[in-house]
């Protein structure tokens, strides 16, 4: 496969949020890095480091074994967004915190590579690489910039080799469930597949992680509060470390972009109540989980192709469990959700992974009456909707992974290139 780079302004999908890249990387391969851990510091383990992150590849130490110098320089990484969206959320952001690299660094970015858009990836050399985490304290002073005290915090010390061409997505993760300090860590890298497979532009797809800790699932599987359910949020119970995995599909989804206080339809879509897709099993070792297709116009279309306004409900289930034919199989739906069940609301109650402002907003997420909750958790619908050619609102179909990871969902998401607005 040829590599496609791209010296010039470099267009993005999705209205008018852009990203340049002005230089190439010879041989690149291409990186997108997240900070998927999840604790916090508090009274019961106030020595543990905070999880904010600088990443370093091909590091240089002075003869103290100071770390004084690098490569290429992921800064204040924080804990990651909710959605990781196919355009660089963090292009312009004036924090100095980012929830994912490239997010805001000025630096090469990826090409339209087979049609998909890869500004959210960092163009990096590809070979033989030492890469290299510290926690650092929370503050906008650069990671070179700190006192000597505050650059000795090592998290991963660890040797990857990245292909020429390919594209690789990285996670800090906790490994296990273990109450040592520091908490044991690992680093997760997985080399995409997207860019060399074959995609229909109007079929959804998406498949699913469950890159938890050892053991997490296990203590953490009782069901949260009933007010947890009134609030649309990516968080959830402790996921099985093996769930069987099925889909609703619903029409007249919240319009988009999501308004405060908006109500959803839950009117399954008939053929498409309780499809069984496969399974999901708990794992941080490398590979590619296979894609799901689901399609983006399962209802009655009257547009010709241009909108579809359905919502997505997928169901994990443990071994040994079958659905029901209906909308929620228990008094109060996934309120009762706990490691043996749980359900993830891909809609645009998400508000792209900002969710509501308002109490009122919040509890605005599609249901069949005021205490019976569809979903556990919510993530933004697999449709993106921009405006294109001579419609000023267009559906366009996503290439997503959603990962499970310590009692939270995210959803990382590509998009395919599309005609600029003619109006």
């Amino acid at each position: 496969m040829k590599n496609i780079f791209i010296t010039t302004a470099l267009l993005l999908v999705l209205g008018s949020c852009r990203k340049s890249s002005y230089t190439s990387v010879p041989d690149a391969a291409y990186l997108r890095v997240f900070n998927s851990l999840l604790y916090t510091v508090d009274v019961t383990n106030k020595d543990q480091p905070q999880p904010f992150l600088a990443m370093i590849i091909d590091p240089g130490y002075d003869k103290s074994g100071l770390i004084t110098s690098g490569k290429i320089l992921g800064d204040f990484l924080d804990k990651r967004a909710p959605y990781a969206q196919p355009y660089p959320a963090n292009a312009g952001n004036t924090d100095y915190k980012n929830t994912e690299y490239p997010g805001s660094a000025k630096v090469p970015v990826g090409p339209i590579l087979n049609g998909i858009n890869l500004a959210s990836w960092a163009q990096v050399p590809s070979g033989r690489h030492r890469i290299v985490f510290y926690t650092r304290p929370v503050s906008p002073t650069p990671f070179f910039s700190l006192d000597d005290r505050d650059r000795k915090s090592l998290l991963i010390d660890t040797t990857v080799d990245l292909t020429s061409g390919e594209i690789y997505t990285m996670e800090v993760l906790q490994k296990n469930m273990s109450t040592q300090l520091p908490l044991p860590v690992s680093l997760y890298i997985r080399q995409e597949q997207f860019a060399r497979t074959a995609f229909d532009d109007k079929t959804l797809y998406v498949n699913f992680y469950n890159l938890s800790a050892e053991g997490y699932a296990a203590a953490n599987g009782s069901p949260l509060t009933t007010q947890n359910y009134y609030n649309a949020s990516n968080r959830t119970v402790g996921v099985g470390d093996t769930m069987l995995l099925y889909y609703n599909l619903y029409n007249n989804d919240l319009p988009y972009p999501y308004v405060d206080g908006n109500k959803g339809d839950i009117n399954l879509i008939p053929g498409y109540n309780n499809v069984w897709l496969g399974s999901v099993i708990r794992s941080q070792t490398a590979g590619v989980a296979p894609y799901y297709g689901i399609p983006m116009f399962a209802d009655v279309d009257t547009t010709g192709g241009v909108l579809s306004r359905e919502w997505q409900l997928f169901i994990l289930m443990a071994p040994g469990m079958t659905p029901l034919p209906g909308q929620v199989p228990t008094p109060g739906g996934l309120a009762s959700a706990s490691n043996l069940l749980a359900a993830i609301g891909c809609s645009n109650v998400a508000n792209d992974g900002k969710y509501s402002t308002t109490p009122a907003g919040r509890r605005s997420v599609p249901r069949p009456d005021a205490t019976t909750q569809l979903a556990s958790c919510w993530l933004p619908n697999l449709i993106r909707y921009t405006a294109s050619g001579m419609h000023r609102q267009q559906s366009f179909a996503t290439i997503s992974s959603i990962e499970i990871i310590n009692g939270r969902m995210y959803m990382m998401s590509v998009q395919r290139t599309y005609p600029p607005p003619t109006f």
